[in-house]
């Protein structure tokens, strides 16, 4: 089972009434204050980036300002996500909300909701509203997205494989690297693959090394009919259309908006 499914296993004791659910009005202005949040932080960190400091005191408030900003922004992609599951677990919220916001944010929104939905499926969740969100992965413990991106990248143009897919299949297999444990299968490593898969596929890497295993992941995919049949590749990663299903939709949201790649490289994080 990927780990992303176990990590949203609900937690009833805190779930809501099922009768109850957010107030749309509430929810969007609460989500538009995240994304205004996350887009003054970026803001303030392109600033920043275009302001080297010089002499030791100076680096040392510079620093403290990228500092602070960084921070905002991980706040608020994390204040974000916890509306985001408000309303995946909420039909009626979804539809109430999503037309109050921005065009700009409709679109990658509900195809996060779907992907979101379709784990759910797979997890055999059928009472949305019962999952919560775990805020339990240290977000330093993986490698830095802009690494992360590099390799996405570089399997595209070695194997064509779009890196949206490749971003969303880390996301749910291992929160972008950071679940360590092995699967109840024996799947091992940010990817998720088993030993014997390795070993065709791996090319000698290490299948806990992020490099190595997007790289063997794009290679299984291509094996398995990418880029020309993305839904039969990703079939044969997990044997499920719902994992097709939530992984086309994830990287859905990818490609429409990068910056929802941004922010989701921090849910289920703290620090």
């Amino acid at each position: 089972m990927v780990a992303l499914i176990l990590a949203l296993w609900p937690v009833v004791g805190l779930a809501q009434d099922p009768d109850s659910g957010p107030n749309p009005h509430h929810e969007a202005a609460r989500l538009v204050a995240a994304e205004l949040a996350m887009q003054d932080a970026s803001n303030a960190l392109d600033t920043l980036a275009a302001q080297p400091a010089s002499g030791l005191t100076d680096t040392m408030r510079h620093e403290l300002a990228v500092a602070t900003a960084e921070y905002r922004f991980r706040q608020a992609a994390r204040q974000e996500e916890l509306r985001v599951y408000e309303l995946a677990g909420y039909a009626s919220v979804e539809s109430a909300v999503v037309p109050l916001l921005p065009s700009s944010v409709q679109s990658p929104l509900e195809a996060v909701i779907s992907a979101l939905h379709s784990l759910y499926i797979l997890a055999g969740i059928d009472q949305y509203y019962l999952v919560n969100v775990h805020f339990n992965h240290v977000y330093t413990d993986t490698e830095p997205l802009s690494a992360l991106r590099s390799y996405y990248n570089e399997a595209a143009q070695r194997y064509g494989i779009d890196p949206s897919y490749l971003a969303s299949i880390n996301f749910i297999e291992s929160n972008f690297g950071r679940v360590k444990d092995n699967s109840s299968a024996g799947a091992q490593g940010p990817m998720q693959f088993l030993p014997s898969t390795w070993t065709q596929y791996g090319q000698g890497g290490d299948i806990h090394n992020s490099h190595d295993a997007i790289l063997a992941a794009a290679r299984y995919l291509v094996r398995n009919g990418a880029p020309y049949n993305m839904r039969n590749a990703i079939f044969q990663y997990n044997h499920d259309f719902d994992y097709v299903d939530s992984v086309e939709s994830f990287a859905r949201a990818y490609r429409t908006d990068p910056g929802w790649l941004d922010r989701m490289y921090y849910w289920n994080t703290f620090g």
